[in-house]
């Protein structure tokens, strides 16, 4: 448990993060890639589409196999799609990439949920998740003050 917490906080930070980050490098993205209006809509949305559609799943994968791996396996899908959105020279294929950052962030609050409704008493574990999702917050705020400071000096591609 010494390890986990800390790194279940760290993942929820940033799922957190990517959950905003969008805000602050898309316009950029945006006009680099000279999107219209429905393309940036469409690429704002895939992650959220893929977020939602995988709730079930995820779930059903975590009743099976627990959590270390489903989460493992999508953290892993979700950081190639960042790759792929950092390196993005065409509009699908910046949306294949927010989607699969929507893959890797799919698990995560869930699997903190999860984690900790079975391997703690109901009081501890209610408890730990308060800290958790209070300490994976500060991802929103990172995406907000540090990405924009970073993205005005260095371009969207670097943050």
């Amino acid at each position: 448990m010494r390890a986990t917490l800390p790194s279940l906080c760290a993942a929820f930070m940033a799922s957190m993060y990517f959950r905003s980050y969008f805000g602050i490098v898309g316009p950029q993205l945006s006009q680099e890639l000279k999107l219209d209006p429905a393309e940036f809509g469409d690429l704002a949305s895939a992650f959220f589409a893929s977020f939602s559609l995988l709730q079930i799943p995820v779930g059903l994968a975590f009743d099976r196999w627990g959590v270390r791996w489903p989460m493992c396996l999508m953290m892993t899908a979700g950081a190639a799609g960042s790759a792929m959105v950092a390196s993005s020279m065409t509009f699908w294929w910046s949306v294949l990439g927010q989607g699969l950052i929507g893959v890797g962030c799919a698990p995560i609050f869930m699997g903190v949920l999860y984690f900790l409704g079975v391997s703690e008493p109901s009081e501890r574990a209610g408890r730990l998740a308060t800290i958790v999702s209070s300490i994976g917050s500060v991802g929103a705020l990172l995406s907000a003050s540090s990405l924009s400071w970073f993205t005005e000096r260095f371009g969207w591609r670097s943050a």
